[in-house]
């Protein structure tokens, strides 16, 4: 293969490892039924799985608790200026941002 080709291909492999889309996490911290601070299970090239603060939980999860290994997706834009159902305009323009983790399930334990 020419050289060209490798430095494209891993290029590309960069740029994926970039866009985080879902995610398995195990829970370190429960805040009632509304948020939890989860860690991917996922390692990554610095040590272990990104640590999310205050991840929202969505309201068919259910009960949460502390070591459950749940399920997390990465909202397409930030999720900073969410206020309720009013329509928001993002203040980044960044996409798939791992802080903008939700809980969307828990797995069977």
């Amino acid at each position: 293969m020419a050289e060209d080709t490798n430095f494209f291909e891993r290029y590309a492999a960069q740029i994926g490892a970039q866009i985080h889309v879902a995610a398995p996490a195990r829970v370190v911290n429960v805040y009632g039924t509304t948020s939890a601070d989860v860690q991917t299970l996922y390692k990554t090239e610095e040590g272990d799985g990104h640590f999310i603060l205050a991840a929202p939980i969505l309201k068919h999860v259910g009960l949460v608790s502390e070591g459950d290994v749940v399920y997390v997706s990465f909202a397409d834009r930030p999720l900073d200026h969410m206020n309720g159902n009013k329509s928001f305009a993002p203040e980044f323009s960044d996409r798939h941002r791992v802080i903008d983790g939700v809980v969307i399930g828990v797995f069977p334990s």
